[in-house]
């Protein structure tokens, strides 16, 4: 069914293991070696505290998380990593201390196999380790099975603070093939391993090099701005991703329906260069397409180049209206994630409804399509307050990423309406979890796009809800009584309080449904329902 195929994302440990702890932070993968960022090794402290019975033991945890709160970020890792080892029941020595303090830096997550590689070893904080011998680095590149590819070189460790001073070591890459490795360095005293440290990286050639030349070829071609983004994307993406604006793991990209690496470079860079040569050629091969794929654009509020989904029917003709259905996915996911589980359903649907399906990203997968005062506690609720599933405090950083994300999902809808001749009386708004929540929020604030909506396993609260904005508007709610996530009183609240306000909700409640299996039970019911709610006073009728 996919006549314009979207980046495969190849299944490796390498670039998993950010994914993983992601997912799940408290994992027994945490350790020194794997570098966990300050938020999974955090997670994992908590999730092994409240197992601990020792009462001297917890004492000790306790006031170390305590004394790791408001300081700097590397002193509160120490204090961190010193509690997980004390729960894990190994000694906190001089050793661990300085292992826990390492961290292998490569100049470039997304490597060119065409140019020189630096890797840099660097501490979080101050920590040393004196033996009898002075020490060495032992560096190789391996597959994720930690079968060696390359030896980088063994080189003497100075004794300057590699916290001012990083340590560089040059590799060579040429003849490496594209794919996904860890760069893995021991640090030795004598023959004796002291701390290794493993770092992911996506070894593509010509990522880096062959930019300016893609650019330049793309310059000579008018027009064809959709299919351009996704020429452009992989080389940008890089950048993105060698920057530090993204982190190839879960909390970046979006945790996908099956386990895999957040984004295949070496399949994006092969998919790119196939668009641009027939563009070239004269032919666009992504714009109006059918069937299922991956599309891009250049987003200009946040400075980055965004993907998003779409499913056009194969049965369509090239040039009737499409209705619509923009889906909004939950946290934690991607833009792939509802067409790639349950069998492909919802493509499925899109083609037997004769729908146009779009899922964008939404800037950063746990942004909340800006929603987050529908999951926030009311100003007179009690301090620490659960916020619901997705709900965060209202820091400014956070209520940035909720600002694009509702603008990467209005942006990408102008985007697909301007390309694809889309029937402006059958534009619907569906999302699930976090998404539905999304759809309460972006169906009230834009009510006038859309002809209906339908949320599933929201997580809102009706006080101060502007229902008012959607009077007249058909909607749609539902949710499965076994959810474990998100409470079924979430949305029966949400629906009594909008029947009072003057809506009239249709309600479905799943018995035995979770939060995981409610989405394909109630998909086809969905489109049923758009089906037979086309925007009143048009002329589309109803199948």
């Amino acid at each position: 069914m996919k006549t314009v195929p979207r980046c495969v994302r190849l299944v490796s440990a390498a670039l998993l293991a950010t994914v993983v702890l992601a997912a799940q932070p408290a994992a027994p993968g945490i350790a020194p070696e794997r570098q966990p960022d300050y938020q999974a090794l955090s997670a994992a402290v908590r999730t092994l505290r409240r197992a601990a019975t020792d009462a001297t033991l917890t004492a000790q945890v306790d006031k170390l998380v305590s004394d790791s709160a408001g300081i700097a970020r590397g002193e509160a890792r120490r204090k961190l990593a010193n509690a997980w080892v004390l729960l894990k029941g190994e000694p906190w020595d001089k050793k661990q201390e300085y292992q826990w303090s390492l961290a292998l830096r490569p100049d470039a997550v997304v490597a060119d196999s065409s140019l020189p590689f630096m890797i840099r070893l660097a501490q979080t904080y101050p920590a040393s380790y004196k033996g009898t011998e002075a020490l060495k680095i032992a560096v190789s590149l391996r597959q994720a099975d930690e079968k060696e590819v390359r030896q980088i070189g063994v080189f003497d460790l100075p004794a300057n603070d590699l916290i001012e001073q990083p340590f560089g070591m040059y590799a060579r890459l040429d003849g490496v093939a594209d794919g996904s490795y860890l760069v893995h360095a021991e640090v030795m005293e004598g023959a004796t391993p002291v701390a290794t440290i493993v770092s992911p990286v996506a070894v593509v050639k010509g990522i880096t090099r062959d930019h300016a030349a893609i650019d330049h070829r793309l310059s000579l071609i008018q027009g064809h701005e959709g299919a351009k983004a996704s020429i452009r994307y992989p080389y940008v993406l890089a950048e993105t991703v060698n920057m530090g604006c993204r982190q190839l793991n879960g909390a970046d990209f979006g945790l996908p329906f099956q386990p895999q690496p957040p984004y295949d470079f070496a399949a994006g860079v092969v998919s790119a260069n196939g668009f641009l040569k027939s563009l070239e050629a004269g032919k666009d091969p992504l714009y109006r397409a059918k069937g299922d794929h991956e599309r891009h654009y250049w987003f200009e509020e946040a400075g980055e180049m965004m993907a998003y989904h779409v499913y056009a029917p194969m049965k369509w003709d090239g040039k009737s209206k499409l209705p619509m259905v923009l889906v909004l996915h939950g946290n934690t996911r991607d833009q792939d994630y509802y067409f790639d589980r349950d069998d492909h359903i919802l493509a499925k649907l899109a083609e037997q409804h004769g729908y146009l399906v779009v899922c964008p990203m939404g800037y950063r997968p746990s942004a909340g399509w800006g929603s987050n005062s529908l999951n926030r506690p009311p100003a007179n609720a009690a301090a620490g307050a659960p916020a619901g599933r997705g709900g965060f405090a209202a820091d400014p950083a956070r209520q940035r990423q909720g600002e694009l994300s509702e603008k990467d999902a209005l942006n990408m809808l102008d985007l697909v309406t301007k390309e694809y001749p889309i029937d402006p009386n059958r534009i619907y708004l569906f999302g699930h979890s976090a998404g539905g929540a999304g759809t309460w929020y972006m169906g009230e604030k834009y009510a006038e796009k859309w002809a209906a909506i339908a949320a599933s396993a929201a997580a809102t609260r009706p006080a101060g809800f502007p229902f008012d904005r959607l009077k007249g508007m058909p909607i749609m709610v539902c949710h499965g009584d076994k959810d474990d996530e998100v409470p079924v009183a979430s949305s029966r609240n949400m629906v009594r309080a909008a029947k009072e306000n003057g809506l009239d909700p249709q309600y479905l409640e799943v018995p035995g449904a979770t939060h995981l299996t409610i989405v394909a039970l109630v998909e086809p019911k969905v489109f049923d329902f758009f089906d037979q709610h086309p925007r009143k006073g048009s002329s589309s009728g109803t199948k």
